[in-house]
C-alpha cells in the first residue's frame, strides 16, 4: 500500500508499505552511484557535529559486552570508520575490517591503523547467508538500521518528515519486528532487540535548548519501543 511519494533526495521515488505496516520499500528501486555519492551529514553542513563522538559512544555503550570477548569484528557499511576506531579504542586486542562502497569516505578509513577494507560483498552470495558462513562460533551478528518505527513517522505522524527519513541510500526500511522476521528466515536466532533514538543533533543552538531533556526524551521512547533506527542483536541457530 502507498505511504508517500516523495523522498529526500528524490521527489519522484514512491514509499510503499506491506500489508502488516512493518516494512517499507522504495520504488523505482533507486541506484546509488557511491563514486559521487554525498553522505547527508555534508548535504546539511553537519560536519561539526559528526565530528562528536556522542553519537558512536551512544551507540556502543548499548552493545559494547558483545566486544569483551570478541577477537574480530567486520563492520559492514563503515563510513568513516569512527565506530570501529572507537571499538579498539576501548578493547585493544580487536582485529578490525570494513565493508564500504563510499570512496569519499576512504581518506577516513586509511588513518585508522591496521584496518582491513573491503570494497563489497561478492554479488553472486546471498547477503546474509554470507554473514552466516563466516560468523566463527559464538560469533554475533549485529545489525543497525534506519527504523519505520521512528517517533516522528510512527508515533507523532509528522508528514512532513517522511521526506527526510527516507532516502536513496535505504531503499528498504524495517521495523524491529521485520528485521527480526528477517532474520529468523535466514537461520539466525534473535537474542536482543535494542531501539536506539539518534537525533535531535546538528544544530548547535538547537541542541543547547533540548540537551537537559535529550537524554529523558530518549529514554521514555526507547523504553517504548519508538526509535529513529534499531539494533539486532543475533546469532547463528545450530
Amino acid at each position: 500500500m502507498p505511504l508517500r511519494t516523495g523522498i529526500h533526495d528524490d521527489p519522484e521515488t514512491a514509499v510503499y508499505l506491506n500489508e502488516p505496516r512493518d516494512f517499507a520499500c522504495l520504488f523505482p528501486q533507486p541506484r546509488v552511484d557511491y563514486g559521487r555519492y554525498e553522505p547527508r551529514f555534508r548535504q546539511l553542513g553537519l560536519g561539526a557535529y559528526r565530528r562528536r563522538n556522542e553519537v558512536v559512544e551512544r551507540r556502543f555503550a548499548k552493545i559494547a559486552t558483545y566486544f569483551e570477548t570478541a577477537r574480530s569484528v567486520l563492520e559492514i557499511g563503515a563510513a568513516d570508520a569512527k565506530f570501529l576506531r572507537y571499538a579498539r579504542q576501548e578493547y585493544p586486542h580487536l582485529v578490525i575490517a570494513s565493508v564500504e562502497m563510499d570512496e569519499n569516505s576512504r581518506p577516513e578509513r586509511d588513518q585508522v591503523e591496521g584496518l582491513a577494507q573491503f570494497a563489497g560483498l561478492p554479488e553472486v552470495a546471498s547477503f546474509l547467508a554470507a554473514c552466516r558462513d563466516v560468523l566463527a562460533p559464538g560469533g554475533r551478528l549485529i545489525a543497525e538500521v534506519p527504523s519505520l518505527d521512528d517517533p516522528l513517522l510512527a508515533l507523532f505522524q509528522v508528514p512532513e518528515y517522511g521526506a527526510f527519513h527516507f532516502q536513496r541510500q535505504h531503499p528498504y526500511v524495517y521495523s524491529a519486528r521485520s528485521v527480526a522476521r528477517l532474520l529468523g528466515r535466514h537461520g539466525f536466532g534473535v537474542e536482543r532487540v535494542i531501539p536506539h533514538q539518534r537525533r535531535p543533533g546538528g544544530d548547535e543552538a538547537l541542541r543547547g535548548l533540548v540537551e537537559p531533556l535529550d537524554g529523558a526524551y530518549r529514554e521514555r521512547l526507547e523504553a517504548s519501543g519508538f526509535a529513529d533506527a534499531v539494533i539486532v542483536v543475533a546469532a547463528v541457530e545450530r
